[in-house]
């Protein structure tokens, strides 16, 4: 009793009593209740009349009749909808076991029964067992009853104890017979009183307990069960419950004297409360006990005082009485009593507000903490608790207390709410303990930094000092740099390098070591212990300071750097390297570039630093930048100017001149030339103008100084390169300010170069000379004789060779004229694409190449070009374009020029060769071609004479010519190139066909008239003569300029017509357009563009006027105005006697028979 009054009571619980409005009472109709049970969100009753009846949330009541005995115990389940109900069987006859589905309803509207067994664990045979039943007498008392019942959560095991002390296990799915295997685990000396089963994901064990004992079966391996008895005494029905998983215990038993516990494997704590126990139960962490008075009733119906404790905590949640308890059941998140009226008693829940308003009322602040920390509360929730302690402790003047509670709302309570309330001096140790909670747990800011140290120096605290600084531990997790810079200022040297030292503040540590303590070296080592990049940084920070106090262990520092660094307090060799084969690593090292200005004001140590990277010898040397080497350069210069006349300044200059010469060194040469020139290092200077290509500056150097020997030297050495030496010499030799006459061998040296060389003309060498008051005609005439032979010997080639050209020339003039007006014979036999025998319908041009028609239609790019000529035409008019491109190139021609300044004429008389200064014209400028007309109708009426010749092809398509050719018929077709050769008037002239060669039908003609191809004008003309362009060019230009009505070339112009076919002289109906280039060179004297052209037609007409037309009108010409009539002959015209009344009969004209049918004439006038 004296345990029980050291827990105080409170009342966390409301109760309301019948809750049920009678319902309950009403179902029941008389009927005692036996048993309670809860789960799935139902509330189970059993009767004595073997009903089972229940509670949904509503409240509102189902019933089915289970059993035909009284209902002796329910098991629900909060997971499963299965309900397990147990009655006794008829006198000497087993328990009655049924497995119900309140889910599933049978035929008769009643839950389905999904199983029903009867136990009973004696081994005897079942039909043995039901004659020892059958029979009368004291034997059918032996039959033992199922007392207790005990299921898994998945319902795979249901453990059953009889009274004569028997467990039974079921292994299988209990609501199904098949695959249900049972065996009797454990035979007791007295009957059961309560099982459980605790399942976890890792074992399941069976608590079971009789009057006398109390076991655990570790039933989690199949057919290994172990039984422990864990106490020699047990408790009634009703005493044992289970608790949750939040208890450190599983398994409460309730005896009269105390409350025990145990666990899987022994016994736990004891809890003293007295009283008759009649009852435990087990809901949400709380232990519902009820308890009959001491000396009072112990039937069913008596008052019993039911008690919540709250085992964690240490307290009492509520006390009260109640009559008639039958049953506690835990549902819809509330407890439920369950009375002998019946009816049913609620008792909900206080929430943790309430409870928490409840607590501070009575300042029970630490039975409030314990309950937030059991209710999972957060941190924050907690920690407000906390807080309100401890501003009551402190109110109570209890600070030491209250700063305990203080301390344990770090990190979630702000800190300056509890500092601004022990910033008095009489609380600096509370003060100070709370700021190292703050540093432990990482919560510490600056501020609170720096007042823990003034805490420390106040307290004269140098103890707390050091821990808080120098601890293994290391206290300070929060602003170290601040905490060494108050070290500092403190005068604590020794401990602000700790503090860096441990966290890694090297530049603090650095700082204190050079600025502070002035231990230059100790700072040096220090440096030698960090990696790469922090030595690098800190270097770049001290290094001036550490040249200037120790300059040569600094200098060995920044060597080491840039070489192959490595912290000198890492091992030899690292870990894991003896277990595998040693591999070559890549040095590590800094840029030396980057501590070049350090080096500034520090001459030798500058000089030491760059030997040392660039020597030879040392295996990590590398290659400089020429910032670097120019700066070696100027240093070296910088000790030769300061070193005396003698050894060292030679042997400093030496090192000049090797920096020089070395190939590997990238010196900036600008920069040396100057610095040499500054320190007046002369030596250095021509070497410098040497290796540049600076001979003149040589040259001119040695001039001044009066050395012509060493100018003279220059120029034999370096004239390959440079040539133009000797001209300088020369004008160096001749100068008028010389004092004295130069030598001659000097003399006649420079002469035989230039000369030898053709480096001046002659005339510029004797202006030079002439320049000169020493130098005599005497010294100067074996020059002068060479030159006069040599220019000699030159002019007598050149005459020759102009004279050459000049015959070269007429010759092509010759063949140009010849092929002009000559006649040109094609005795070709073979076609030059396919090397077979040429046949008709064939193609010529006057290049000599001929083809058949359909090869050259395969193979060649135009019809106007030849495909054997081509590529040859093709080259020559690139070069032609190129020349016509290079004529706008003005800036490429100046800039020939002037690298030739010393022979522009040459550069000029090649580009007057080359014809780039000449306006380039093709021969289609030269030559125009005539633009005729086509008779509008004649396209018409050839159309017309097509359709009165069925089966022909169309006009001018290869298939009509063959057509007609095969009938005899006669065939209006154009003229090709190789039948009209036309000189003087184009298209008056008719020609014909015979063999090979093309000649007029007038016999009076003196000399046949032919032009040369195009392929062959070409080939013969020079880069000088104009070339026209291709004909196809030409004619594409003339279609373009002349619209539809200009007649436009073909194919056919170039094809051999068949011998037999004859073509239409008729004037008035066909004027063959002629168009081709022997037509364009024979018409020279033509205009291609007249004045005042209103159209871009030539001869259209303006008022009916012929002035437009260069040719006029055939028919009505005006003699005045046409240029030919002077030497026309009208004998010759072939189309002079046209009209029938003038004309004489043609045999050959197939025209002239009788049987001629003018109506047939598609040309004939209307």
């Amino acid at each position: 009793m004296a345990a029980l009054l050291q827990w105080r009571k409170f009342s966390f619980f409301d109760v309301t009593a019948n809750i049920d409005g009678g319902q309950l009472a009403e179902a029941l109709k008389g009927a005692e209740v036996t048993c309670t049970a809860g789960g799935r969100g139902q509330v189970y009753i059993g009767d004595s009349a073997g009903c089972v009846h229940g509670l949904n949330r509503q409240l509102k009541v189902s019933t089915f009749v289970a059993h035909g005995q009284p209902v002796r115990s329910i098991t629900a389940f909060d997971h499963t909808s299965i309900v397990i109900t147990i009655a006794d069987g008829s006198p000497g006859t087993p328990s009655e076991v049924k497995v119900w589905s309140p889910d599933k309803l049978d035929s008769q509207g009643r839950p389905m029964c999904l199983r029903s067994l009867a136990p009973d664990p004696r081994p005897a045979p079942a039909s043995q067992r039901q004659s020892q039943a059958s029979q009368s007498g004291p034997s059918r008392n032996q039959v033992p009853h199922v007392t207790a019942l005990a299921v898994h959560p998945n319902l795979s095991l249901m453990a059953v104890g009889f009274s004569d002390g028997s467990i039974m296990l079921y292994r299988g799915e209990v609501s199904r017979e098949r695959g249900s295997k049972q065996k009797v685990l454990l035979t007791v000396s007295s009957g059961l009183t309560s099982l459980h089963l605790r399942h976890t994901t890792r074992s399941t064990h069976l608590f079971a307990t009789t009057r006398t004992h109390t076991y655990c079966i570790n039933l989690t391996v199949r057919d290994k069960e172990t039984t422990v008895e864990l106490d020699g005494l047990g408790c009634e029905p009703g005493c044992s419950t289970l608790a949750d998983g939040r208890h450190e215990h599983h398994f409460l038993v309730a005896r009269p004297d105390a409350l025990y516990s145990y666990t899987s494997d022994s016994r736990g704590s004891c809890y003293v409360f007295e009283g008759e126990k009649t009852l435990v139960a087990w809901f949400r962490g709380y232990l519902i006990v009820a308890a009959a008075d001491k000396g009072g009733p112990t039937t069913r119906s008596g008052e019993r005082s039911i008690t919540v404790y709250d085992l964690t905590n240490k307290l009492v949640a509520l006390s009260t009485r109640v009559r008639g308890l039958a049953g506690v059941v835990g549902e819809w998140g509330g407890l439920y009593l369950v009375t002998t009226e019946p009816s049913l008693i609620h008792m909900s829940e206080k929430d943790l507000h309430s409870k928490f308003q409840l607590l501070f009322k009575k300042n029970q602040f630490d039975i409030a903490i314990s309950l937030a920390k059991t209710q999972c509360c957060d941190q924050e929730e907690v920690a407000e608790i906390l807080k309100q302690y401890g501003d009551w402790l402190y109110s109570k003047g209890n600070h030491a207390a209250a700063m305990d509670q203080y301390l344990k709302t770090v990190p979630h309570l702000e800190p300056s709410y509890v500092i601004r309330k022990y910033l008095d001096t009489q609380h600096i140790h509370n003060l100070t303990t709370y700021l190292q909670a703050l540093h432990r747990t990482g919560s510490a800011t600056a501020d609170h930094t720096s007042l823990l140290l003034n805490c420390y120096t106040r307290l004269r605290d140098t103890q707390q000092l050091n821990e808080f600084i120098m601890s293994k531990e290391g206290a300070v997790e929060c602003d170290v740099e601040l905490g060494v810079r108050v070290c500092r200022s403190a005068g604590y040297y020794d401990h602000a390098l700790a503090l860096a030292a441990r966290h890694g503040l090297h530049h603090h540590h650095l700082a204190i070591l050079i600025d502070d303590k002035k231990d230059y070296s100790a700072a040096l080592r220090y440096m030698a212990t960090l990696e790469l990049e922090e030595v690098k940084a800190n270097v770049l920070r001290y290094g001036s300071v550490l040249l200037n106090h120790v300059p040569d262990e600094t200098t060995e520092l920044l060597i080491s750097l840039c070489t192959d660094y490595k912290p000198s307090n890492s091992p030899i060799v690292k870990e894991g390297s003896l277990d595998s084969y040693p591999t070559p690593e890549d040095p590590v090292r800094a840029d030396p570039e980057e501590f070049e200005y350090l080096l500034v004001g520090h001459s030798e140590q500058a000089i030491t630093f760059l030997e040392r990277l660039t020597d030879p010898h040392n295996p990590s040397r590398q290659l400089l930048s020429p910032r670097l080497y120019t700066t070696l350069l100027a240093e070296y210069l910088h000790q030769y100017s300061l070193a005396p006349e003698g050894q060292d300044q030679v042997a400093l200059g030496e090192k000049v001149l090797a920096l020089l010469r070395n190939p590997d060194t990238k010196v900036c040469r600008d920069q040396a030339l100057l610095l040499c020139d500054k320190h007046k290092f002369h030596d250095g200077k021509l070497l410098l103008w040497e290796q540049a290509g600076m001979f003149e500056e040589m040259l001119a150097w040695h001039g001044e100084r009066g050395e012509t020997e060493a100018a003279l030297a220059v120029c034999s050495r370096k004239a390959q390169q440079q040539p133009s030496l000797w001209c300088s010499f020369l004008r160096q030799l001749a100068s008028a300010s010389s004092p004295s006459p130069p030598n001659p061998h000097h003399l006649s040296t420079c002469l035989n170069n230039i000369e030898e060389k053709g480096l001046m003309p002659a005339l510029e060498v004797m202006e030079v000379l002439a320049s000169s008051p020493h130098i005599t005609l005497g010294q100067v005439r074996d020059y002068l004789l060479g030159v006069v032979a040599s220019h000699s010997s030159t002019l007598a080639a050149e005459a020759s060779r102009s004279q050459q050209y000049a015959q070269e020339t007429a010759k092509m003039r010759d063949t140009i004229r010849d092929l002009r007006t000559g006649a040109t014979q094609f005795t070709a036999t073979k076609c030059n694409i396919c090397n077979n025998e040429l046949e008709l319908p064939s193609v010529h041009f006057l290049c000599r190449h001929s083809f058949h028609q359909h090869c050259f239609e395969s193979y060649s790019e135009s019809d106007a070009d030849c495909p054997m000529c081509l590529p040859e035409n093709k080259k020559m008019m690139d070069i032609i374009k190129a020349q016509e491109t290079h004529r706008s190139q003005h800036d490429h021609f100046h800039e020939q020029l002037e690298r030739s300044s010393a022979d522009a004429f040459t550069v000029v008389a090649d580009y007057l060769g080359r014809g780039v200064f000449t306006h380039l014209q093709s021969l289609s400028a030269l030559y125009p071609r005539l633009n005729t007309t086509k008779i509008p109708e004649v396209e018409s009426r050839l159309r017309a004479l097509e359709r009165t010749l069925p089966g022909t092809a169309g006009m001018g398509s290869e298939g009509r010519l063959r057509v007609k050719e095969g009938k005899g018929l006669a065939v209006l077709e154009p003229e090709s190139e190789a039948r009209i050769r036309l000189e003087g008037k184009p298209g008056l002239s008719k020609f014909s066909s015979s063999g090979g060669s093309v000649r007029p039908n007038d016999p009076n003609a003196s000399k046949p008239l032919t032009s040369p191809s195009e392929a062959q004008l070409r080939s013969s003309l020079s880069s000088s003569i104009l070339v026209p362009p291709p004909e196809g060019r030409v004619r594409g230009g003339e279609t373009s300029r002349m619209g539809a009505g200009a007649s436009s070339p073909s194919l056919h112009d170039h094809i051999t017509r068949s011998p037999h076919t004859t073509r239409s002289a008729d004037k008035r109906t066909m004027n063959q357009a002629v168009e081709s280039i022997s037509s364009a060179l024979a018409s020279t004297q033509v205009s291609s563009s007249p004045k005042n052209k209103p159209s871009d037609n030539p001869f259209q007409e303006e008022d009916s006027a012929t002035g437009g037309n260069p040719f006029g009108d055939f028919e009505t010409e005006n003699t005045e105005s046409n240029p030919f009539a002077d030497d026309y002959d009208e004998s010759k015209n072939p189309f002079a006697a046209d009209t029938p009344s003038t004309t004489s009969p043609d045999p050959k004209n197939p025209f002239e028979a009788d049987n001629y049918d003018s109506s047939l004439n598609p040309f004939a006038e209307s």
